[in-house]
């Protein structure tokens, strides 16, 4: 079931976020900028944004974000737990949060993810969205991805 976040759900966001990092390979205590999974309800939901998660069994085993900045909106924080990937999660919800974007009136959504996190770079490609710059920050490739609604 997907659905939005609800007080009480950031321990477990913040469990699937660092667990998929931690198996892709990244510390997530390397990761800068990620206060806002402290900060979830004032982060996303009490602006334009949201932010989805999705449960198996009662526990949230995959999550995601949405800004939104006039008509661009950016993904954040997608995770899906490694235990549950390739079983459609992830993609349940980044379609959910391009029809929130959308109805927001946003025209395109980007994103960005760790050259090293190989699931999420052959993801957002089969979904539409093109790589449109690599950089490096603290020893890590990051690679921007853009997608026109």
């Amino acid at each position: 079931m997907i659905r939005r976040f609800q007080t009480g759900d950031g321990p477990g966001v913040r469990r699937v976020y660092h667990r998929g990092l931690a198996d892709a390979g990244t510390d997530p205590a390397d990761v800068p900028g990620n206060a806002d999974l402290n900060w979830v309800e004032e982060t996303y939901l009490r602006s334009d944004g949201a932010f989805l998660i999705a449960e198996r069994d009662g526990k949230i085993v995959a999550c995601g974000g949405l800004l939104v900045d006039g008509a661009a909106a950016e993904l954040m924080r997608i995770a899906v737990d490694p235990a549950q990937q390739n079983e459609g999660l992830g993609t349940a919800i980044v379609d959910r949060l391009e029809d929130i974007a959308t109805d927001r009136g946003c025209d395109r959504i980007t994103l960005t993810t760790a050259g090293r996190q190989i699931a999420a770079t052959e993801f957002y490609p089969d979904r539409g969205y093109e790589r449109v710059a690599t950089r490096e920050t603290n020893g890590y490739e990051l690679l921007d991805f853009e997608k026109a609604l």
